[in-house]
């Protein structure tokens, strides 16, 4: 039985990964919220309502809160937190912490993050802030899956005006290298929109099949269509 811990669960990949996992034998899942009834409980997922600014809400995890696999899918937009400094506590500090506090109560454990393409080559607020988590958890030795899609598509409860004209012109783009067959080194192949259900395949696909021999994966482009 693997107990699996998810943050973010009704966002939009992280809905589709707890679909994914409602279906999927011998797992155990919990899906940390901010408030109750925010996700469908079934058999076997629950959650438990978790204040993030508390230090000892984090000590439950890998203890209070068995953990074999940790999926990271919480983010926010600046629009919706208001300020920079909230931005940077819910996709920034949050995560962090939850890398820190399974380093230590859980080492074994497999930290799944979904960070975004062009976090090798920062720039604003964004993917800075991706680039530090992805940083932390490299640095603490945990065994990782590091997801970077591009824009994603699908079912949002909010409109995000910049991920939908992106991901419009994205498409169109993408759809020209293929017609006339632009090299790969030269297309962008890996920046096309994306749909969140078909990322979530590949992240729960990995993480429940992933070979603790190697110390972690970064899924980018055709790798997150084909495993």
């Amino acid at each position: 039985m693997k107990n699996i811990v998810v943050v973010g669960a009704s966002g939009l990949v992280g809905s589709n990964v707890l679909a994914l996992l409602k279906n999927t034998p011998d797992v155990t899942v919990t899906c940390l919220v901010r408030h109750p009834n925010k996700i469908e409980t079934t058999e076997n997922i629950k959650e438990i309502v978790f204040d993030f600014e508390k230090e000892e809400e984090y000590k439950k995890i890998g203890t209070d809160i068995p953990c074999h696999i940790f999926f990271c899918c919480i983010g926010t937009t600046l629009r919706k937190a208001r300020s920079l400094e909230s931005f940077h506590r819910v996709d920034r500090d949050y995560p962090i912490k939850f890398v820190e506090i399974i380093k230590k109560n859980t080492p074994n454990s497999l930290f799944v993050f979904i960070s975004s393409i062009g976090v090798s080559n920062p720039r604003g607020y964004y993917l800075s802030a991706k680039c530090e988590v992805e940083k932390a958890i490299t640095k603490s030795l945990l065994h990782y899956i590091i997801v970077r899609p591009s824009v994603l598509l699908g079912k949002r409860d909010e409109f995000r005006l910049a991920e939908t004209v992106g991901g419009f012109f994205l498409s169109k783009i993408e759809k020209l290298t293929k017609k006339f067959n632009i090299d790969d080194a030269l297309s962008f192949s890996k920046y096309a929109p994306i749909e969140a259900s078909t990322v979530a395949k590949a992240m729960v696909h990995h993480a429940l099949n992933f070979d603790k021999s190697i110390p972690g994966m970064v899924l980018e482009g055709d790798s997150l269509n084909h495993f």
